[in-house]
Parts: structure tokens; sequence; C-alpha cells
């Protein structure tokens, strides 16, 4: 009996096993970095390779999950940066962690500053002034005036309307007809 074609055909790929939670630590950080907009695809790898091996110095230290301790320690390293940059606040506070990051990116720093951006070098002086300067006022001021009031027209036909086309009752009974 010849043998069939599903034995002579190559195995198909076996479906990939689950990712490790490691993996998933490292897109989470590199997609976090990402949104800093550091644009290098290398310096975006060596940031987060270098924030996913200190998580897992302190994994084995403390046993958390590794997408929490790695999500911790990018927190952490970025916190310093801005603090190196003299940027106020406890880095800790979610609201100081927002404007931080609004402040980068009004600053414009990653396409200045791609290479420096989170490295442990001191930080640019106009770098700084950049990013203290970088605050996001919330509008315009309301302000009261004294106009007067128009009446409104929701553009409905106006009865006087000489021009105005008529709709009656009789008009009605010749569509019904």
């Amino acid at each position: 009996m010849p043998p069939s074609s599903k034995e002579n055909s190559p195995r198909a790929p076996a479906p990939p096993a689950a990712e490790s939670p490691w993996d998933e630590a490292f897109l989470r950080v590199e997609s976090y970095l990402r949104a800093l907009r550091i644009e290098s695809r290398i310096m975006l790898n060596r940031l987060t390779t270098e924030i996913i091996t200190e998580a897992r110095e302190r994994v084995c230290a403390t046993a958390k999950e590794p997408v929490a301790a790695a999500m911790g320690v990018a927190q952490a390293r970025i916190g310093a940066w801005f603090a190196r940059a003299g940027y106020p606040g406890d880095w800790a506070d979610a609201r100081v962690r927002a404007r931080g990051r609004l402040a980068l990116v009004l600053a414009g720093a990653p396409a200045l500053q791609n290479d420096g951006l989170l490295a442990d070098d001191p930080v640019p002086a106009g770098l700084a002034a950049d990013l203290a300067g970088a605050v996001l006022q919330p509008g315009p001021e309301l302000r009261f005036s004294n106009m007067a009031a128009e009446p409104l027209a929701f553009g409905f036909e106006d009865p006087e309307d000489r021009n105005a086309p008529r709709h009656g009752l009789g008009r009605t009974l010749r569509a019904a007809a």
C-alpha cells in the first residue's frame, strides 16, 4: 500500500508555547519606552534589556511578578532621570508622572536628544530648562460679557412669508388620493 501524502509532507510546526512572563514584561517595557517617543531601535532594545535584567535581579530577591517588577524598574529609572533633569515633584505620584511625560513630549526631547534620554549622563542644561518650562495651561479663562441675547433661529418656516411653500391639508389629501 503506498504511503499517504500526509506521511510524506513535512510536519507542520508545533504551535508556539505560551509566552514566558518575561517576554510579556519585555514587550510592555518596550511599548512604554516607545510611548516616550524613543525612535532608535538600538537604544530602545538596549534600554529595555537593561530594565529587564535589573527587574530579574529584583524578582529573585522579592518574588514579584515579572511584568510588575519590570514596570517598577522602568518607573524608577525614568523618575531618577527626571530628578537629574531638575523636574520637580515626587515621581511616585501618578499626576507628577503624567505631567513629566507630557513635559517630555512638549519639550521635544526625544527628537533632540534621543541617545541621552534615560542615560546616566548629566542632562544638558537646555533640555532641563525645556522640561522645567514645559507647562500645560488649562485653556482660556471663562469671561462673562454683556452681549444682548439674540432670538434662536431653528430654520422653521415663517407663516407670514408669502414666498414659502404652503403645506396644508389640501396637499396631504391630494397625496393620499
